[in-house]
């Protein structure tokens, strides 16, 4: 009796162990510092400088030269394109994107080009 509540004891112990140690794991990585290179693609008629890129939740603007721009941000953070702070009276703003090592932000102007975007922001968010 006595040698099978040691062995559940340790049984225990180690799926405890395990479960915590996966947490951490999974907690390092999500914070973990990436290099994030983020390329323009400009479908309105603008110049590629009325454009900015912000990162959450840090709150970090990134501007584009030569329709390329670079970050340092966690794994877990996400970027919108934006318009230029230095440009009063321009507004734009897309969907905040998960970072990833290589990203290609898409300026869409039209009103068909946004409603595009939504839409397939909202499939990606609730599939399956």
């Amino acid at each position: 009796m006595r040698v099978k509540n040691v062995i559940i004891f340790l049984i225990l112990s180690l799926s405890i162990f395990i479960t915590i140690w996966g947490i951490l794991k999974m907690e390092r990585h999500k914070n973990q510092i990436i290099k994030v290179n983020i390329t323009l693609k400009n479908n309105c008629e603008l110049i590629d400088s009325a454009f900015m890129v912000s990162s959450y939740p840090e709150e970090k603007n990134a501007y584009f030269e030569n329709k390329r721009a670079v970050m340092y941000l966690k794994r877990s953070s996400k970027v919108q394109l934006r318009a230029n702070n230095k440009y009063e009276g321009f507004h734009f703003s897309s969907i905040p994107v998960k970072v990833e090592k290589d990203l290609i932000l898409e300026a869409n102007c039209s009103d068909e080009g946004r409603l595009e975007d939504i839409f397939n922001s909202l499939k990606e968010q609730f599939k399956d």
